[in-house]
């Protein structure tokens, strides 16, 4: 106690006596100046000190002191003051008065200051002043603030962990850190894992989580929780795709279309990371493979907003399955398939070979090409059309575009849209070529019309109405009065003919002789004995000249001998054999057709003319088969004859030991049969034992096809038919089969 009055014995004993008349005996009138406060000497501390509080809170338990009187008596009434010396804080109430009990108690709210507060209560009095202290320690209250720290509004890669880890703090509402305090971590749907799922506050009120984002690509969301304060703290971050690629092809795939040509829907992919997540602004690369040449544009082409990014595909000059690859890294890619069609507008046949010409000009050959007769770099045979004619040493061109190509043994000549001549493979007198080579010829040789190959000899047309030949002359098939050989590139000369002013309109070649119709010339008199006739010259042992013999080879070209004929002849239709020749005559009306003559070798039946002799130096009318009134075209193959009806049927006669006469058997004909499947053949070609045509009008009764497409019948020992098999132990096909690469 502090500031005490000190009262003598003297005093205490006269109020003793005082309180002793007062209580034992009649009340005395008139108050008394004596106050049972005044009684009070001192302060008793009875509870409440040193406790432990939350800074700002009421303390749990209250501040009680006891008023006493010098012996020890309680003493109601007396007044206590409460002050708060230390850490600030609230005493409430500020003062009070003494129970009966002489107890006094107030609430003790502490201060904002964390560690030791210190209060008194002091008692008030006219005799004494006493006082008593009480202290307490301010703590951190409960945690009433989360707030974030670190790792908000982060990017990252889907799937990674986020390179800071989120981080709160928790306070209590005076700002102190809170310890110890479980913070919950949850991620949201699609959004990953947070880890640890809780963790407890630190020294500073901070807690921490690594954040694995999930995998797909958008704003992530995670929560912090702290129980008792408030909502959950939200986090969020954008995920970017991952660093993986995959390229899916989502259109342009699987189309067909014409070699050369560019395919109806563009190439598309989409691009992805491993998890689906689109990639935008990514590089593709379409050119990573084109298997068959061709081209795609554009070349690189950078992902859109969804991902997608897409070129136009040109297809190369092979027919077939194409493949062209797109890719975004070096093992990362996608593959088109596409397959790439023809549709022919002629066909010609070697010994072994067959050559057909696109409706676009473009040239492709299949079967056998050891001689380098497929015109593309590799001498390969094939049974199929593939690799489209070349004139470089390269499988993606250039491509010459063709008027007309002749097709011999082994050795093959094409004369191009601007009537420059190409040849390519072998003739016994020429090296071999893989690919075709241009042929050059004197200055005032400017253009071909024609062009004619056999197994030995070729012959071209120019525009000026001359014939050169080059090759082998031992029966004097050059024409050029010689018998001499010719080995390097085409002698264009005037051939020697009783008119000198001759010129020519068509040449074909036989095994070892030559035909050719003469141009009709103003400048001379109409002569049906030299501008209306074929004209021939070479070996003539079959009688294949026309000329009523049988031994007189000519060294250049005579007319044939028309004794007891009067045929006037059509100048386009004059075709050739090993040793036989054939010709139409000209329609007598429009659509009739005209009649057919062949002469020469007939061992086979191939003059048609149902006559069982081997042989004829004059031309013997071939026979009409029922309902045909006349034939519109010829072709020669070596041994076997075929025309097409003015109907559109083909016909064939001949040699048919390989069922090239292609009527279902391997009889041979001396007359006209006709070529099974019902077909309307606009163009035929005739190799050595094998037939081929190209359809004319679309058929759907019978063999179904369309126009343009090419069918083959006869051997296939070299894949020949181009049917996509070769043949077996010399099993031939007996009837019309389409040859593959076609619509």
């Amino acid at each position: 106690m502090h500031g005490r009055t000190l009262v003598t014995t003297g005093t205490i004993a006269s109020l003793a006596i005082l309180a002793l008349i007062g209580g034992c005996g009649e009340a005395t009138t008139g108050p008394t100046s004596v106050k049972p406060q005044d009684f009070a000497a001192s302060l008793k501390l009875l509870s409440g000190n040193t406790q432990s509080g939350s800074v700002g809170a009421a303390l749990a338990e209250v501040l009680t002191v006891k008023v006493v009187d010098a012996g020890g008596q309680p003493v109601a009434g007396a007044t206590v003051l409460w002050q708060v010396r230390d850490g600030g804080g609230t005493i409430n109430p500020p003062a009070s008065t003494s129970s009966t009990t002489g107890l006094a108690s107030v609430t003790w709210t502490l201060g904002t200051t964390l560690g030791a507060n210190k209060a008194v209560a002091i008692l008030q009095g006219n005799y004494v002043l006493d006082s008593a202290v009480f202290t307490a320690t301010a703590g951190v209250g409960p945690a009433s603030r989360l707030t974030v720290v670190a790792g908000n509004a982060q990017t990252g890669r889907v799937a990674s962990a986020l390179p800071t880890k989120l981080q709160v703090n928790v306070k209590d509402q005076f700002g102190y850190a809170v310890s110890g305090k479980t913070v919950t971590w949850l991620a949201a749907n699609f959004s990953g894992s947070v880890a640890a799922v809780s963790d407890t506050t630190d020294a500073s009120g901070n807690a921490s989580a690594t954040w694995t984002l999930g995998t797909t690509a958008m704003v992530q969301s995670a929560t912090a929780t702290v129980a008792g304060v408030g909502a959950p703290l939200a986090f969020t971050a954008t995920a970017t795709p991952d660093t993986s690629r995959v390229i899916t092809v989502t259109a342009g795939s699987g189309q067909s279309a014409s070699a050369g040509a560019t395919l109806s829907t563009a190439l598309q992919v989409a691009v992805q990371d491993r998890f689906g997540n689109v990639i935008a602004g990514e590089p593709v690369i379409f050119n990573d493979s084109l298997s068959a040449g061709g081209s795609v544009s554009p070349v690189t082409v950078n992902t859109d907003a969804a991902g997608r990014a897409s070129s136009s595909w040109t297809l190369g000059n092979h027919l077939g399955a194409q493949v062209a690859r797109a890719r975004v890294s070096a093992t990362v890619k996608a593959t088109f398939t596409a397959t790439a069609t023809a549709q022919f507008a002629q066909v010609y046949a070697g010994n072994y070979f067959t050559c057909g010409v696109t409706t676009g000009d473009r040239a492709f050959c299949w079967g056998f090409g050891e001689d380098g007769q497929r015109g593309i770099p590799v001498a390969k045979t094939v049974n199929q059309p593939g690799a489209a004619v070349t004139t470089a040493d390269t499988l993606v061109g250039p491509f010459q575009s063709w008027r007309q190509i002749g097709a011999g043994s082994s050795y093959v000549c094409g004369i191009s849209i601007a009537r420059q001549l190409y040849c390519w493979g072998r003739l016994a007198t020429a090296v071999q070529n893989n690919v075709p080579v241009l042929h050059t010829f004197p200055a005032n040789v400017l253009a071909f019309t024609a062009v004619s190959t056999s197994e030995t000899h070729s012959c071209v047309v120019t525009t000026e109405g001359q014939i050169g030949c080059t090759g082998s002359n031992q029966f004097g098939q050059l024409g050029d009065g010689t018998r001499a050989d010719q080995t390097s590139d085409y002698m264009v000369v005037t051939t020697v003919a009783p008119d000198a002013r001759l010129q020519w309109s068509a040449v074909v070649t036989g095994g070892s002789h030559s035909c050719g119709f003469p141009r009709f010339n103003p400048a001379t008199a109409v002569d049906s004995l030299n501008t209306l006739r074929p004209w021939c010259w070479g070996a003539n042992g079959s009688g294949q000249l026309g000329n009523r013999t049988f031994s007189i080879d000519s060294t250049i070209p005579r007319g044939i001998d028309m004794t007891g004929l009067t045929q006037v002849w059509d100048t386009t239709s004059l075709v050739a054999g090993v040793a036989h020749t054939c010709a139409l005559t000209r329609e007598a009306t429009a659509g009739a057709g005209g009649a057919a003559f062949c002469w020469g070798a007939n061992g086979y039946g191939q003059l048609g003319a149902g006559s069982a002799a081997v042989r004829s130096s004059a031309p013997m009318a071939v026979t009409l088969p029922t309902g045909v009134t006349g034939f519109t075209k010829l072709f020669a193959g070596e041994y076997h004859t075929c025309g097409i009806a003015n109907t559109g049927v083909a016909y064939c006669w001949g040699r048919n030991t390989s069922g090239q006469l292609g009527d279902g058997t391997t009889t041979n004909a001396n007359a006209p049969v006709a070529v099974a499947g019902g077909l309307a053949f606009r163009s035929l070609a005739t190799g050595e034992l094998h037939t081929c045509g190209v359809v004319g009008t679309a058929t759907s009764g019978g063999t179904q096809a369309s126009a343009g497409v090419i069918f083959c019948w006869g051997d296939n020992e070299y894949g020949q038919l181009g049917i996509g098999t070769t043949g077996s132990n010399g099993v031939p096909v007996l009837t019309p089969q389409k040859v593959a690469g076609q619509p």
